[in-house]
This record gives structure tokens, sequence and C-alpha cells, in this order.
């Protein structure tokens, strides 16, 4: 599978997740609507995915792992790419 394509399933895989996490919120808690739970859930999506970055970057964790290199740009690229889908799911929800 080339890169791009990994990426974005992986993104979508991470998307899939956020979309039941957010859903299961408001089904649980409540208080807010749908979209803005769905939006919250792709925020701490895209905050893991930069913590994940920051791990990633450290040879020594790597190492006791044994986990493949990683590029941090892949990272900030989907945390980037998790912030827009998320807005763009507040915004439609609260329209």
């Amino acid at each position: 599978m080339p890169n791009a394509a990994r990426f974005f399933a992986c993104c979508l895989a991470v998307g899939v997740v956020a979309t039941a996490g957010g859903a299961l919120f408001d089904a649980i808690h409540g208080g807010t609507t749908l979209t803005r739970s769905i939006a919250y859930a792709f925020w701490i999506a895209a905050a893991f995915a930069l913590v994940l970055m920051f791990l990633s970057s450290s040879r020594r964790l790597a190492r006791m792992l044994d986990a493949p290199f990683v590029e941090g740009w892949l990272f900030l690229a989907a945390a980037m790419l998790l912030t827009t889908v998320g807005v763009v799911v507040d915004v439609l929800g609260s329209g």
C-alpha cells in the first residue's frame, strides 16, 4: 500500500473511532449536541496525534519498543486534518 493511501486509511480509521466515541459520549453524558461531541472527539484525537509526534521522536523509546520510525510531519499532518474535520463538523452542526 502506498504511503499516502496508508496515511489516509489511518486517518479514516481514527475518524471512525472519533465519531463513535463522540456519539457514545453524547449518549452517555448528554448536555451537548451530537455534532459538538463528535467535534470534541476529533480534537482530542488531534491532540493525541501531537503527543504521539513527540513520543515518536524518542530514539530510546523506539529502540525499547522495536517500533519502526515514523516521521513527525505525518503526525502533524494528521493532527491538522483531524482538527479541520472537527471544525467542519462543529460548524455544520451549529448551523
